[in-house]
């Protein structure tokens, strides 16, 4: 490790805001069906969370081209835990179904926010390990984030049901600030000079450097390509079309689809578990595990989408965990050796932008497609669209070996 203490602080700060973010959404979608009893408010939330990272993703390049990226985490980190004691304060007092959506101008605040924050933590850690250890530590953080995943949700809900949705907030708030001061803790000690030697550009060319960076640079386009195609698909695997999945095609009771999203997100956190044991291995053959992956997860998708045993389907869908956690940490690790430091953030404003403008506009379509077909269909449709990113990368996989 180049600074293992720094690194230390940021996994561990990255971790209280993952919790911090499950909690927040749980208490917040109890908070606002408590007040209205309406499933569409609940399913607004993740409407304008996605719409808000959208733009800010678009527009983060202006901030980072002046502020540093710790700065920019602690920042970013700092105001959601402001914003979210005032949310706390507001869902006590004043909350009703009158001033429901001044409730959705927070959570668009809070997005917009986490959009500053993701590009800044993923562009730092190439600065905070070695180069050999990219792997592991992209396969350390995946665990971690697939954990909280697993675990956040249920014991949210518990949370909720034992001190209220209003208190789970509060906790939120406490999450957040602890996440501040690790993020502040933070050391990078290049950052004062790559601020010095940043070349100075228009706004324009500011907030397009990273897209353009993508398409100019092979690996980061094929990869991009790749990740807009799997955006689509992935879909299928959101909460709501496995619950139709559930009671159209397995024919069980309710309690299955609970089982079904353990299942995939146990096999994300395997995924992570057996990238970071073969971290040598997955280093040295990057590519390969790129392309074995991308036929993995559109075989799983085929045969999930064919079968209709129960127990096969949670076979199934921790198959598909693993093969997507692996792939994805590979993923992850070239594009941060694909290019230089300084336009990293700018990349993953890009490729967040990208990807959460296509899995919203995705989410509404895979749902009609849905409720006009059947969930069978839908399943199929993902299959063919990932088998064809995975013949997209054997064609292109020659790009993907090009260095920086």
């Amino acid at each position: 490790m180049v600074n293992k203490s720094s690194f230390r602080f940021l996994w561990m700060g990255q971790s209280l805001a993952n919790c911090g973010d499950v909690f927040y959404i749980v208490g917040l979608i109890t908070t606002i069906y408590v007040a209205t009893g309406s499933a569409t408010y609940m399913a607004l939330v993740p409407f304008f969370i996605t719409t808000s990272r959208f733009i800010s993703g678009v527009i983060a390049p202006l901030i980072i081209d002046r502020t540093r990226l710790k700065l920019m985490l602690a920042y970013s980190q700092l105001g959601k835990t402001v914003i979210i004691l005032l949310l706390a304060g507001f869902s006590r007092i004043f909350l009703s179904s009158d001033t429901i959506f001044l409730i959705f101008l927070f959570v668009i605040v809070i997005s917009f926010l986490d959009g500053w924050a993701n590009p800044a933590s993923n562009a730092l850690l190439p600065k905070l390990v070695e180069p050999n250890d990219l792997v592991k530590a992209n396969s350390f953080l995946a665990i971690l984030d697939q954990t909280i995943r697993l675990g956040g949700w249920p014991v949210g809900g518990i949370l909720v049901a034992v001190v209220g949705g209003d208190n789970v907030i509060w906790l939120t708030f406490l999450l957040f600030g602890a996440s501040t001061i690790m993020m502040a803790l933070i050391k990078d000690n290049d950052e004062d000079v790559m601020m010095d030697k940043k070349p100075k550009i228009s706004k324009w060319d500011t907030l397009k450097e990273g897209w353009v960076t993508i398409w100019q640079t092979p690996p980061l386009r094929t990869i991009s390509i790749v990740d807009f195609i799997e955006s689509i698909a992935n879909v299928v695997w959101v909460a709501a079309i496995i619950y139709v999945y559930v009671d159209q095609v397995l024919q069980t009771s309710e309690q299955w689809w609970g089982y079904i999203n353990a299942s995939f997100f146990a096999g994300l956190m395997i995924g992570g578990i057996l990238s970071l044991k073969w971290s040598h291995l997955v280093n040295q053959h990057l590519v390969m595990f790129i392309v074995v992956g991308a036929f993995l997860v559109s075989l799983t998708t085929l045969i999930f989408g064919l079968i209709s045993t129960p127990w096969m389907a949670l076979v199934i869908a921790m198959l598909f965990g693993m093969a997507n956690q692996i792939k994805a940490v590979a993923q992850q690790t070239t594009t941060q050796t694909s290019v230089a430091h300084r336009l990293l953030p700018k990349v993953y404003s890009a490729k967040d932008a990208i990807i959460s403008a296509t899995f919203g506009v995705s989410s509404l379509s895979l749902g009609y497609l849905t409720d006009l077909f059947g969930v069978r269909f839908t399943f199929l449709l993902a299959a063919t669209l990932l088998f064809l990113s995975a013949i997209f990368v054997v064609v292109n996989r020659k790009d993907l070996k090009l260095n920086k």
